[in-house]
């Protein structure tokens, strides 16, 4: 038998596995706390302890020290399946190149999520629920490859309050910042607590934002159209991946400055 039937594809030893990880504990202890019978537990435990999996120590099981990372790689291998399970249909539609393979990898710390569809005649706008959890937060960072109509007057508006906010965009739309509407860039740009930095790569990211309150994006389907869907999610692990992810354009991004004889 080796570790894959030992302890993988066994459900009983895995919950075995799983339990004592939280908290080691005694046979009858172990018993009350999971659905089995005892005669059953005695053998799958029989089994862990003949491949080294547990030790007892004064009649508590614990795992032994090969495995804790096993057991910690089985928790993260779990935790995916169970992520990409509850939203299949989401996520293989979705052009997931933007994310770079660190971050991919780790998508599970994402947690739960709300999906907020934008209808056609509003496709091209920004949800309210995200405009009202902007407008309660304190430190910004947002991307974009897509120049929403309202988007630049927002953060205007964000930069006049004195909010750290940090804009990170591409060269087309740079461009269009710097061309089209001259007077909303400079005020962003010279505000205390922003910055702006462009980056030259093509990235196929609409709109990325993340904020001490929440996180969300909207992404391209696989067949090049916009989603239309935007997901929104708050928890600490998917504020943490949402930064990793922000600060990762940044990296690859210049800072621009303010030209003081610009009008």
């Amino acid at each position: 038998m080796n570790i894959i039937d030992l302890a993988i594809l066994s459900e009983k030893r895995r919950d075995i596995l799983l339990l004592i990880e939280k908290k080691p504990g005694n046979f009858e202890e172990i018993e009350s706390l999971l659905d089995i019978s005892s005669v059953s537990l005695r053998f799958h435990i029989k089994k862990l302890l003949d491949f080294g999996f547990l030790e007892k120590e004064e009649g508590k099981y614990k795992l032994s020290g090969m495995t804790i990372p096993i057991v910690d790689n089985l928790k993260r291998f779990l935790d995916s399946l169970t992520f990409f399970e509850e939203n299949m249909d989401y996520w293989k539609k979705q052009d997931l190149t933007p994310v770079p393979d660190f971050l991919l990898r780790r998508l599970e710390e994402l947690g739960r999520f709300e999906l907020i569809k934008s209808d056609t005649a509003h496709m091209f706008e920004i949800p309210q629920e995200i405009m009202d959890n902007l407008r309660t937060s304190e430190e910004i960072s947002v991307f974009f490859s897509c120049l929403h109509p309202k988007i630049l007057f927002l953060y205007s508006e964000f930069a006049k309050k004195g909010l750290k906010l940090s804009l990170c965009v591409t060269e087309p739309i740079a461009e269009k910042l710097f061309n089209n509407f001259p007077a909303e860039t400079k005020k962003i740009m010279e505000a205390e607590n922003t910055k702006l930095f462009v980056c030259s790569r093509n990235v196929n990211l609409p709109i990325f934002v993340v904020t001490d309150r929440f996180m969300a994006t909207e992404l391209f389907l696989n067949s090049g159209k916009l989603s239309s869907q935007f997901m929104i999610c708050s928890g600490d692990g998917a504020l943490r991946w949402g930064r990793e992810l922000y600060r990762h354009y940044e990296g690859v991004s210049k800072l621009s400055k303010p030209n003081p004889a610009s009008p």
